[in-house]
């Protein structure tokens, strides 16, 4: 009667099979606290690029308005306090004084219609039915288990890991299925095994990896409360919620506009009476 071997591990081998599981439930809880940290920051950059779209425009209009004031009341203070001064020279006194705020108003301006481009090419994108946002969802979980920046064990890995990550992160955002499943497929076929060593050494590795991702993890989860209490979260959940955040500031900035206005038009009436006054 023959009798089978029955393979008998010692207790360094047993420990370390211990290890490996913990290791790998803290690997998919990296992977799930970056997916989600990942899933808010875009939901967040997409209310972002929305808000600016449409709230950043009135807040450009305005502060041109209240540049174009702040003008005018800097012509009327120079024409008043002597009545001998060219308001030519005034012109040019104004242009150069305010030229800096001008160049920021300019540069506010171009970062909204940067805003509006990408908010207008988000609701350009068809959306997705839940089967696949789940897996979508899915697909990032496990690439990011596999190629997140801090699992690297040498330098050369972990430029390897953040140009895939690179790529994974935009196709992600992008909402782009099949380009993460190529990816996924790449994974596969690239991710090396453990390099064979003693027993001894890959328990110590094993030991330093679990506490190096409780260290991961404890980070990711400082990084979620942080973004979970800035004011572009609390706007964005506001929001959500069905309060309509972004029409009510708009309508807000409207009715300032509209008081800017009227200023203004006050402002260049007096500013021509005194020109005309001096007959230039």
């Amino acid at each position: 009667m023959s009798q089978s071997l029955v393979r008998t591990y010692t207790p360094e081998e047993r420990e370390y099979a211990r290890y490996l599981a913990q290791i790998d439930a803290r690997k998919r809880r990296v992977a799930e606290l970056q997916a989600e940290l990942e899933a808010l920051r875009l939901a967040l950059g997409r209310f972002t690029a929305e808000y600016h779209a449409r709230v950043g425009a009135r807040f450009v209009e305005l502060d041109r308005l209240r540049l174009a004031v702040a003008e005018y009341e800097r012509r009327i203070a120079l024409l008043r306090a002597d009545r001998e001064r060219d308001p030519r020279t005034v012109e040019e006194e104004v242009a150069a004084e305010f030229a800096r705020r001008r160049e920021e108003v300019h540069a506010e301006d171009e970062e909204t219609r940067q805003y509006q481009r990408a908010y207008e090419r988000d609701q350009q994108r068809p959306p997705l039915d839940a089967d696949a946002e789940a897996e979508i969802k899915r697909l990032y979980r496990e690439l990011a288990k596999r190629y997140h920046l801090d699992l690297a064990r040498t330098d050369d890995e972990r430029a390897r890991r953040e140009t895939v990550m690179q790529r994974v992160n935009a196709a992600f955002r992008d909402r782009d299925q099949p380009t993460l499943n190529a990816l996924f497929r790449e994974a596969e076929i690239a991710d090396p095994t453990f390099e064979t060593r003693p027993i001894g050494e890959k328990l110590v590795w094993a030991i330093r990896e679990v506490a190096r991702l409780d260290g991961l993890i404890a980070d990711l989860e400082a990084e979620l409360v942080a973004v979970r209490a800035s004011d572009t979260h609390n706007l964005w959940q506001r929001q959500q919620a069905g309060e309509r955040v972004i029409e009510r500031l708009e309508a807000d900035l409207a009715a300032e506009i509209a008081t800017g206005q009227t200023r203004l038009a006050e402002l260049v009436a007096t500013y021509r009476d005194i020109v005309k006054d001096r007959g230039v």
